[in-house]
């Protein structure tokens, strides 16, 4: 559901995105509202399905993560072929994200691995799947910076 946030919701969001760890207290001061206020917004923000979850961010290198990569699928076409490449991507716990493009590729994928080892292995357990036609691995060398989604995300 689409929903426009107003300035109170995007403060409580800014908020919440700049430390989630952040008692209700603490945001209703931030806002200038009542405690059960903030707390009634964040609940309609998580039921409208703007608030999807709360995370700890994690340091890669610390949960044996330190090697990303990005990775181009290719498949062959239809939604039986998408069903199993997604069935069985979802199976693969080094693949983080997965995104749908436009263009040559089918799937662009963000993958996390604990080394170049772990990266091949995941890499051909992907090749494996049956309507998958190739694959042109990217490594990172450095994460230059990551931007978590938030309120103000987008063009100024």
């Amino acid at each position: 559901m689409t929903r426009q946030l107003d300035d109170v919701d995007r403060t409580i969001l800014r908020a919440m995105t700049a430390d989630g760890r952040q008692t209700v207290r603490a945001l209703a001061r931030a806002v200038g509202l009542s405690e059960p206020s903030v707390r009634e917004r964040l609940q309609r923000l998580e039921r409208d399905g703007v608030i999807t979850g709360y995370h700890a961010a994690l340091d890669p290198a610390s949960v044996d993560a330190a090697t990303a990569a990005f990775v181009a699928l290719r498949f062959e076409p239809g939604e039986a072929a998408k069903a199993v490449v997604n069935e069985r991507l979802a199976r693969e716990t080094c693949v983080l994200e997965v995104y749908e493009v436009a263009g040559e590729d089918c799937y662009w994928l963000k993958v996390r691995a604990s080394g170049t080892d772990a990266l091949a292995d995941t890499l051909d357990r992907i090749r494996a799947i049956p309507p998958v036609r190739g694959t042109s691995t990217t490594i990172v060398l450095r994460t230059v910076f990551e931007r978590p989604l938030g309120p103000d995300t987008g063009p100024a």
